[in-house]
């Protein structure tokens, strides 16, 4: 094991993330202060992957960033969640064709568990997405969305 394996592993165990956890924000574009992957997370182009502050990443969730994703302060992912910027075109052929597209997480968002976020789609601050819901479409901010396709449940009083 190289020094550098050693000293990854214990500045990782010392900020309670598993050495994976650490090798994996260690490749993101930018990650704020207290971010915690509960592995097994899996995360695909982390180099296009922002974090904010206080994020928290539940066990099992997918986060597929190669369309640029980025992910707010005081962030709250449960487990299962899916949050993916690639998908494929609608005309056929399908097979190898990819389309990629920005997803952005604002701040103060609580994703549900099984929860999927689709390519293109902003989650507005504030907002709560439902366990299980499939996001199609941007979210405005202090909403609560679910369903499939998600829609608005209810609106968030933000002056509380």
């Amino acid at each position: 094991m190289s020094l550098r394996t050693s000293v990854r592993r214990v500045i990782a165990r010392l900020g309670g993330l598993p050495p994976h956890a650490h090798d994996v924000l260690l490749q993101c574009r930018s990650v704020g202060i207290d971010v915690r992957l509960r592995m097994p997370v899996v995360v695909y182009d982390p180099a296009h992957l922002r974090f904010g502050d206080h994020v928290d990443v539940g066990e099992f969730v997918m986060l597929r960033a190669s369309g640029g994703l980025t992910i707010g302060s005081r962030v709250l992912i449960a487990a299962h969640a899916v949050i993916t910027t690639r998908g494929h075109p609608e005309q056929p052929p399908r097979w190898l064709k990819v389309e990629d597209a920005p997803v952005t997480i604002e701040d103060d968002v609580w994703i549900g568990a099984g929860a999927v976020v689709l390519p293109g789609v902003t989650v507005g601050r504030g907002a709560i997405v439902g366990a299980g819901a499939v996001v199609t479409k941007s979210d405005e901010p202090f909403t609560v969305v679910g369903g499939v396709a998600a829609h608005v449940i209810r609106r968030i009083d933000a002056t509380q």
